[in-house]
């Protein structure tokens, strides 16, 4: 059993037999791990599990509490809930990842784990959470340091800006999302990339805001005349723009057009948010400059985080809102928006400050450089030049363009799981376009059974069997 399911066990033992009654405050982190003999890190992981149980909740810079009684008695209701036999859970998991196709395209969005070498966040991590009072753990305490760490390596990319103007999510997407509900308004269209990042039109989805669409050539990117045109005959006011890394092209604009867009918003009094998420994943020189770095009266907001190269239990995400955080921070307190842990806030403060996330992230662009080297190598000789293939300068997704009559949409509704996985074109598009496109994700290593895959992707798209592609 593992540790923090041992910790949960002793806990819950402890609720049963009524030595903690309903309403209680469990022990702290510190005290419970001298205890047991294990970590704080530990104590908290079982915490966390008990909470997701509904056995005990969080309060603000308070601690671990009890449930009420009524969730209590719910609890042990469902603990004597029959269990399902292994055979059956792995034919019901069978039976959901046939369907839900859009999983395995979420899936395939995220970056291969351990691309940036995390032992010595981990480890920082776990110090600052032994120098976190119990009490300062939760809420929506935000921390300088990390403000200022943020701040710092922004201005390594010549996107200045102060710390006042830094608003703290728990992960890129919340602080995107924080920023449609402050600053787009009800019923107003909001111009994007066609392609653009898939999650991003998920978000506009689910507000209901119409998404107009820009053309974007998947080397040159977007053309700032036609976004000044777009810009004077619609009026449209807000814009998400992505001009590092570009997902799914990984295309990166370069310095004029990226100047050339931010005064065409300046000159129509128009907003681009601007999502900076893969910022920091180029394949050559690091600190590579952002739409945010030409801008001097806060026509850009840039939102970004740590989800794109680090694991998901060190995420964290930020807005470079400039004047107008104070309108995010007060919307996020309505929402009533947990931070994450302050220790967390306080190792990542530590490494964003430090020379070693310079290494990892050089250590991790290289990687993917001859990572997407090797994919784009083997996906043109296995389909002999019959699919066209984007050039990414960073980022860890390939664009694909197959033959005329390939249906990406599809060939996902039926492919196996020996199959590569891969991201259906029209996701990328708010109209359903690029039917014939796919996004291939090349950040994890090529091993022989991931080539087979990829071999067997390209015959499925060409229409042919294996080995002959």
């Amino acid at each position: 059993m593992q540790r923090f399911r041992q910790v949960a066990e002793l806990v819950q033992k402890r609720i049963d037999s009524g030595v903690i009654a309903a309403g209680d405050k469990l022990p702290s982190l510190r005290r419970l791990a001298g205890e047991t003999g294990f970590s704080v890190v530990t104590v908290y992981r079982a915490y966390e599990l008990l909470e997701a149980q509904g056995v005990c909740h969080s309060r603000d810079r308070s601690g671990f509490y009890v449930a009420s009684p009524a969730k209590v008695a719910q609890h042990r209701m469902s603990a004597r809930m029959p269990v399902m036999p292994p055979d059956d859970v792995r034919s019901l998991d069978d039976a959901l990842a046939r369907l839900p196709f859009h999983a395995r395209a979420s899936a395939a969005m995220l970056p291969a784990h351990g691309l940036v070498p995390e032992q010595g966040l981990v480890k920082g991590f776990r110090r600052a959470l032994l120098q976190t009072p119990g009490e300062a753990g939760h809420g929506l305490v935000e921390l300088a340091a990390l403000k200022a760490a943020i701040v710092h390596r922004a201005g390594q990319r010549q996107a200045f800006t102060g710390q006042d103007g830094v608003v703290l999510t728990r992960s890129a997407m919340e602080a995107f999302n924080l920023c449609l509900d402050t600053l787009c308004q009800e019923g107003a269209p909001v111009l994007v990339e066609s392609p653009s990042f898939y999650p991003v039109l998920e978000s506009l989805r689910h507000r209901r805001i119409k998404a107009v669409e820009i053309y974007t050539h998947p080397t040159y990117g977007v053309d700032p005349e036609q976004f000044e045109h777009i810009l004077k005959s619609t009026g449209v006011k807000r814009c998400v723009l992505m001009g590092v890394n570009r997902v799914p092209t990984g295309v990166t604009y370069s310095g004029d057009i990226l100047a050339r867009l931010v005064r065409a918003a300046r000159q129509h009094e128009a907003l681009i948010i601007e999502n900076d998420m893969a910022g920091e994943l180029g394949h050559g020189e690091l600190n590579t400059l952002s739409l945010k770095a030409f801008d001097d009266d806060d026509t850009v907001v840039q939102f970004g985080g740590t989800a794109s190269y680090l694991s998901s239990s060190h995420e964290i995400g930020w807005v470079l809102a400039g004047r107008h955080a104070a309108r995010l921070i007060a919307n996020r307190h309505l929402a009533g928006t947990h931070l994450p842990h302050v220790a967390l806030q306080a190792a990542l403060a530590d490494y964003l400050k430090s020379r070693q996330v310079e290494r990892d992230l050089r250590h991790a662009s290289q990687a993917l450089a001859e990572r997407m080297r090797q994919g784009i190598e083997l996906l043109t000789a296995t389909s002999s030049g019959r699919v066209a293939v984007s050039a990414p300068s960073g980022g860890y997704l390939c664009w694909v363009r197959g033959p005329r009559h390939f249906d990406s949409m599809k060939l996902a509704m039926t492919a196996g799981h020996d199959t590569f996985d891969f991201i259906p074109g029209p996701f990328f598009s708010p109209a359903g376009a690029f039917s014939n496109f796919m996004a291939l994700n090349f950040s994890a290593e090529w091993t022989g059974a991931r080539r087979e895959q990829l071999q067997r992707l390209v015959a499925q798209v060409l229409g042919v069997e294996v080995g002959h592609a």
